[in-house]
């Protein structure tokens, strides 16, 4: 490896390193921040990130630094702060940048930094971001000041820096869809499976855990899905053997308690090419069990997909798992009548199978649902 540069830290492929590994951190960013004062020799190393005009910051993090310190400036100081708007991109020295004036007339701010010290070095990145990243090296009075060549090693890091925002800003973004649409799933007692090819099971959410936890039917044993009806599986395991095969396959599972069928819906998993030829996602399985969680409001169902009263009524008995007959038998009415609703349900809706009406139905919740007696 080659020996760094005088401009660049001795610990350069080590902040790197950092930088970019922390992001994916419980605490992201904080590693990097003890990595980056150490190398830099500062006391502490500051991370602001906020949204742009906020007046309060999204994110402050100072690993090390008492805590009370942290919460006055985000209480009461940050408005305050009069090392803020820098160049972008270009590494700033706080008693360069602000003049003894407007320190004068900022008395919270001067006794802020009577506490703490006021040899700093800053550097914001944002331009073309929704967020601005604020990073401060502080050395406390008694060290040595930020010499020249401090500011061009932290200058160094500013491509990187960039980078690692713009990562950021996606995950942020990935990870609060994904908090969101889990939220609305668990909220409707879909238990949700990912497999992969070989059928091993990759991940599950809390409803599937309980449902597969109480092995009526269907069950984990390992990593992978056990059936009492061996049909069942060898149905599974021949969607995942077909990876060409888009359209969703409905499988009704019978439990040995008497306790109603579960339903299985099997579709393909959304995932890149790059990742589903290797040992990635490549089916999600829905799980209902009609006697848990939330039932599928009719009126809500009339409202949104404009049927008729009789055809929201069938169609949310369907899309909680029931047969057609259990339908008819739930409604009191025929197994033709159930048959003539199913037919004019499809005229309005453009799906042509049932398994088809039951995913339109639940791609629509959570606003469909309501609370099961």
């Amino acid at each position: 490896m080659p020996d760094p540069t005088p401009d660049e830290y001795p610990d350069m492929p080590g902040v790197l390193a950092a930088l970019f590994a922390s992001l994916l951190d419980e605490e992201p960013w904080s590693a990097f921040l003890e990595r980056l004062g150490e190398a830099s020799g500062a006391t502490w190393a500051t991370l602001i990130l906020t949204p742009r005009q906020a007046d309060q910051p999204g994110m402050i993090l100072t690993p090390n630094a008492d805590p009370g310190v942290g919460a006055d400036y985000n209480s009461r100081l940050f408005a305050e702060d009069p090392f803020v708007g820098l160049p972008e991109g270009k590494v700033a020295r706080f008693r360069d940048f602000v003049p003894a004036t407007t320190l004068d007339r900022k008395t919270a701010f001067r006794a802020f930094l009577e506490q703490t010290s006021d040899e700093i070095l800053g550097v914001d990145i944002g331009e073309a971001s929704r967020l601005e990243m604020r990073l401060r090296l502080t050395r406390a009075a008694d060290r040595p000041r930020f010499e020249p060549a401090d500011r061009r090693r932290l200058e160094t890091l500013v491509p990187h820096l960039r980078i690692a925002l713009a990562l950021f800003e996606r995950l942020a973004a990935g990870e609060t869809e994904q908090r969101i649409y889990a939220g609305a799933v668990a909220q409707m007692a879909v238990g949700v499976i990912i497999l992969d090819r070989r059928g091993k099971v990759l991940r599950l959410n809390p409803p599937a855990s309980t449902i597969l936890a109480e092995r009526d039917g269907i069950a984990l044993r390992g990593d992978a899905l056990t059936f009492d009806d061996a049909e069942i599986g060898r149905q599974l395991q021949a969607r995942l053997a077909r990876s060409d095969e888009n359209g969703p396959l409905t499988l009704r599972i019978e439990r040995p308690s008497g306790t109603g069928d579960l339903l299985l819906v099997v579709g393909q998993a959304p995932a890149p090419e790059f990742v589903s030829a290797g040992g990635g996602p490549a089916a999600v399985l829905f799980l209902t069990d009609p006697t848990h969680g939330p039932r599928i409001s009719a009126e809500a169902i009339r409202d949104l997909l404009g049927l008729t009263q009789g055809e929201a009524a069938v169609a949310a008995h369907l899309a909680e798992g029931l047969a057609p007959a259990e339908v008819a038998a739930r409604l009191g009415i025929s197994a033709n009548t159930v048959r003539a609703h199913l037919r004019s349900i499809f005229g309005k809706t453009g799906v042509k199978r049932q398994s088809q009406l039951v995913q339109l139905v639940h791609q629509s919740l959570p606003s469909l649902s309501r609370p099961a007696p």
